[in-house]
């Protein structure tokens, strides 16, 4: 995902996120009518599902929000990762010489 790929679906998620919690908080401040109570039921009714389904997209919408920031995270991450170079020639004799440079060591410690 590009940069600019991310940071719309950034933008996107949190507009989501902003709209469904205000509709949450309208329907909780919904003015109820003593008046009626079958019509009060279906309100109560009507009023429980719609915050059921606010309630599901805002989770939806968080969950994107942690895919989004992995997706982030990895992409930082893997621009930080030096690349390797393949066309590395190995210079045998400095191995060697190296190698008993070791061995040497090891052994005068002993």
């Amino acid at each position: 995902m590009s940069n600019q790929a991310l940071l719309e679906k950034l933008n996107q998620t949190s507009e989501l996120l902003s709209v469904k919690l205000a509709e949450l908080v309208k329907l909780a401040s919904m003015v109820k009518d003593d008046d009626n109570v079958e019509y009060e039921q279906a309100m109560v009714t009507n009023g429980l599902m719609m915050v059921n389904n606010q309630t599901l997209q805002l989770i939806r919408g968080v969950q994107d929000l942690i895919l989004l920031t992995r997706s982030i995270r990895e992409k930082w991450l893997l621009t930080q990762i030096p690349e390797q170079q393949q066309d590395q020639e190995v210079d045998h004799e400095e191995l060697t010489r190296l190698l008993e440079s070791c061995v040497n060591e090891i052994i005068t410690n002993e």
